[in-house]
């Protein structure tokens, strides 16, 4: 019985982290197929590609830890859509450390990071505003140093990754 129980737990768990970020995956899913909108999605496969190309060996061991990256942008700036909002509204914030907080001049930047420990496990960059208007999903396993170096390795405009170096200071 106990050897049931726990295949069923080893089972379940990745589909209980799904579950995690259906507010998310959510507005993925609602904007993803629309016109006005960019959607860019990452995947490990390529990731670990990127990872074996690279020279570097710390580039490589912190590439080899990323799950995914998931990018969503709105292009057309005409929309009433914001997706700093709509993310806001059905995200379970108290599962999320705040990383950082940004306002000015209309746009609103908050970046989020589901933790263990030291190691983050899902960062969220969220930006609203009227040129700038993202969600940036990423998982995996890293650690500060790594989501710093990220901004410079992953370059979107309007994506909201170049607030990433801000977490530096």
């Amino acid at each position: 019985m106990k050897k049931v129980a726990s295949i069923l737990l080893v089972a379940l768990l990745p589909l209980m982290a799904f579950a995690q970020n259906s507010a998310i995956d959510d507005v993925f899913k609602k904007y993803g197929d629309r016109d006005g909108f960019t959607v860019v999605t990452i995947s490990k496969g390529l990731l670990k590609l990127a990872a074996n190309m690279d020279d570097d060996r710390e580039s490589q061991d912190f590439l080899s830890r990323v799950h995914q990256i998931k990018i969503l942008a709105i292009e057309d700036h005409s929309t009433n859509i914001n997706l700093y909002d709509e993310v806001l509204s059905n995200l379970d914030k108290s599962a999320y450390d705040e990383l950082l907080t940004a306002k000015s001049k209309g746009e609103e930047v908050l970046i989020l990071a589901k933790k263990s420990a030291d190691i983050i496990e899902e960062l969220i960059i969220l930006v609203g505003g009227k040129d700038d208007n993202a969600l940036v999903y990423i998982s995996g396993k890293m650690n500060m140093k790594d989501i710093s170096k990220l901004s410079t390795s992953v370059n979107i405009d309007g994506a909201g990754l170049s607030h990433l170096k801000d977490l530096e200071k």
